[in-house]
């Protein structure tokens, strides 16, 4: 399958996508990163798109792309943009899942921190997420040292497989 033809086909099949799930958008090609092109999609209603944090987006392009691979085995990994809006995953299949930037990781520790402070003064337990794997490591991680408090993970099916709940409460 030519560059072209993979362009075509990523388009068509996004578009068919949107106007399945009544989203009133439309798609265009842009150039991606490393040689690649990406979809661009504008829509009146972007934020139905992308959802919480993100996550309807993370959907629709993980469907899109498992598509395009039944279709084509050697087909590369097409990232879709939303009023300049991404998921992050750039050429190749999405990896982010075990690796957190600095800045991500202390902000999810302040949070655990403050959320440990809320439960001991309230005395009630507190959820948080859901998170990814490594998100929920981190929480744990923060916490585990703080005598007052426990975590636990709890499934959250509404958001996937991967994703979880925490509960923060008193030991």
């Amino acid at each position: 399958m030519t560059e072209q033809e993979r362009k075509d086909l990523a388009k068509q099949t996004l578009d068919q996508m949107t106007a399945l799930l009544e989203y009133g958008a439309t798609s265009t090609v842009l150039p991606g990163e490393h040689d690649n092109f990406k979809l661009g999609v504008t829509a009146e209603n972007a934020g139905r798109i992308i959802g919480r944090k993100g996550q309807a987006l993370e959907a629709l392009e993980l469907l899109l792309n498992r598509i395009l691979k039944k279709n084509d085995e050697d087909a590369p990994w097409v990232p879709v943009e939303v009023d300049g809006y991404s998921t992050g995953h750039t050429g190749a299949p999405p990896e982010r899942h075990g690796i957190l930037d600095d800045e991500t990781v202390r902000q999810l520790e302040c949070m655990a921190k403050d959320t440990a402070k809320e439960v001991k003064h309230w005395r009630k337990s507190k959820r948080l997420g859901p998170y990814l794997p490594a998100e929920r490591r981190v929480i744990h991680t923060a916490l585990k040292n703080d005598p007052e408090v426990t975590t636990e993970s709890i499934p959250a099916p509404e958001a996937g497989e991967r994703m979880k709940y925490i509960a923060v409460k008193l030991a």
